[in-house]
């Protein structure tokens, strides 16, 4: 057992109600699981980051992961 950083950015804190979080899990985890905020979203709403790197919802987590998840910019 072990704890995953979740840190919000933009209007998805307010959505989350926080700007982070740590979100205790048992061994491995999906991001959608530890972050179900996103589930009310269209993935072309935010971008979504473990460890650094580009991620999916479905993507594994362990502990000791962070996970970052910013509001898609756009413009003109």
């Amino acid at each position: 057992m072990g704890k995953v950083r979740v840190k919000y950015l933009g209007f998805l804190a307010d959505l989350a109600g926080t700007n982070e979080a740590q979100v205790e899990v048992n061994g491995e985890a999906k991001v959608e699981d530890i972050a179900p905020v996103i589930r009310k979203l269209r993935r072309s709403d935010y971008v979504l980051l473990v460890d650094g790197k580009g991620a999916e919802p479905d993507t594994p987590v362990r502990p000791g992961s962070t996970v970052v998840l910013l509001p898609e910019t756009g413009g003109g």
